[in-house]
């Protein structure tokens, strides 16, 4: 994956984190090793529809894959699990 694709990915990511999870941060920039677990962005309710977005949106087959909560503790492990389970390189 280049890199112009993987910031977009993060890009992606972060507005989807803002959109759906934490609206009060709308239009500041997310560091992409924020930790979005310890800080309260994602709850464990909050991780499932992430993880069905994840799903839903990269074509991720999460019921075929290992799931750690590291995965989605900040937006650039997300961007990693995404690239790793749908064979691209991030």
């Amino acid at each position: 994956m280049t890199t112009d694709m993987t910031t977009d990915l993060r890009d992606r990511i972060q507005e989807r984190i803002v959109t759906a999870h934490a609206p009060d941060l709308a239009g500041e920039d997310i560091p992409r090793d924020y930790d979005l677990l310890a800080n309260g962005v994602v709850d464990s309710l909050s991780l499932l529809a992430l993880v069905e977005w994840i799903q839903s949106s990269f074509d991720v087959p999460v019921t075929d894959v290992e799931i750690s909560p590291a995965d989605f503790r900040t937006i650039d492990a997300i961007a990693d699990f995404i690239g790793t389970n749908t064979g691209q390189r991030i």
